[in-house]
């Protein structure tokens, strides 16, 4: 992982609690998409529709990661009925590198991402027009029978899972929104007990919403997913100390671990960037005593924390690290270090108290950066 853009830091600060000073909130999950406009209208029919971060610039940061300055385009969007947002990546100065055609359900990496709905029933009537994109359901959530789901494919067919969970909270209930923002991602691992050290003893995702074993017939059309699987779901249930826990909590994360023969990572031979579910980023404080923190845990270092403020389009900039989970699948951690409110008006988060969430009266300011057809 060194040759990656890592060279070693000393670890200067030990945290005893961590995901409570430092890791605040799960903040988005990153898509490499072949066609980011394509990509946002169709995610923006699910509600994700306000921009927090617009940008077409060259990714000098990640040139360690990924081989080389490439020019991108992004959006980062948020779902105003809260939970994570998503970030759609893609390259413009390189062709995106497509997705696996030997893939199948199981092979490590990001297999899929869900996003909470009030009533499934009415979120799946979004697609009435374009049944195709509905591989199935309704159905009841085979680990949690209460819950129901449908799985979906987005323009570039990667999978999306949306689910109706009783209780479930949400940001905002207005103007009809039949769909709201990332609940968790589905990592599948070749080692269950592995990645358990690593999600729940490193990133302190340390409760077991349920630990299920059989086949889920939701995944019968897809490759790989007729198999025997052991599926963990692990919660965080400290609130959110994030600026923006408004609408961010710490989600949850699910692991995937199906029997028989797994194949290679999912980015194996391809870049960070290129088509597919790449990456789950978390909101911090202090980036740079959260990387050092989770290193000395034992996490993968994949790219040192960047000292400079990084451009994220609307005014706005952050600081931002990776590491990767035992499978190699990439962890980003990102520091908001400036929010752009209005065109003359900006906040410095550094001077801001850690866990000083904004006001109630930031949400309506948000709304009205959504983005209009």
């Amino acid at each position: 992982m060194e040759d990656w853009g890592y060279r070693g830091t000393q670890v200067l600060l030990t945290i005893s609690k961590l995901g409570e000073e430092l890791i605040t909130a799960m903040q988005h999950y990153g898509f490499g998409v072949a066609d980011r406009d394509r990509s946002w209208a169709f995610y923006r029919k699910l509600g994700f529709d306000v921009p927090m971060s617009l940008n077409q610039s060259y990714a000098s940061r990640m040139e360690p990661v990924v081989g080389g300055d490439f020019e991108r385009k992004v959006v980062i969007a948020a779902n105003l009925l809260g939970g994570a947002t998503l970030e759609l990546y893609q390259y413009l100065s390189t062709e995106p590198r497509p997705y696996p055609t030997n893939w199948r359900w199981g092979d490590p990496g990001m297999n899929a991402s869900a996003l909470k709905v009030p009533d499934i029933q009415r979120a799946l009537e979004l697609f009435e027009d374009t049944p195709e994109t509905v591989i199935c359901g309704p159905l009841p959530w085979a680990p949690r029978p209460e819950w129901k789901a449908a799985l979906i494919r987005d323009p570039d067919n990667l999978l999306i899972n949306l689910i109706e969970i009783p209780g479930m909270p949400y940001s905002l209930r207005k103007n009809g929104e039949r769909v709201g923002g990332a609940i968790f991602p589905t990592m599948a691992v070749t080692d269950m007990e592995a990645s358990l050290d690593f999600y729940r003893d490193i990133l302190e995702y340390r409760d077991i919403v349920y630990d299920w074993k059989g086949i889920d017939p939701m995944l019968k059309g897809i490759p790989g997913g007729d198999r025997l699987m052991r599926r963990v779901l692990l919660h965080d249930p400290r609130p959110s100390a994030s600026f923006y826990s408004f609408y961010l909590d710490r989600g949850w994360i699910e692991l995937v671990e199906v029997e028989g023969k797994k194949g290679p990572h999912i980015y194996h031979g391809r870049r960070w960037g290129d088509i597919g579910q790449m990456e789950v980023c978390f909101d911090v404080h202090d980036i740079q005593a959260t990387f050092d923190e989770l290193i000395s845990r034992g996490a993968k270092p994949v790219l040192a924390p960047n000292t400079d403020d990084f451009d994220m389009g609307h005014g706005s900039t952050a600081l931002f690290a990776y590491v990767a989970d035992p499978d190699g699948t990439m962890i980003e951690l990102a520091e908001a270090t400036k929010l752009k409110v209005t065109e003359k008006f900006s906040i410095d988060l550094r001077k801001r108290k850690p866990g000083k969430a904004f006001p109630k009266w930031m949400m309506k300011r948000v709304r009205k950066k959504r983005y209009k057809e």
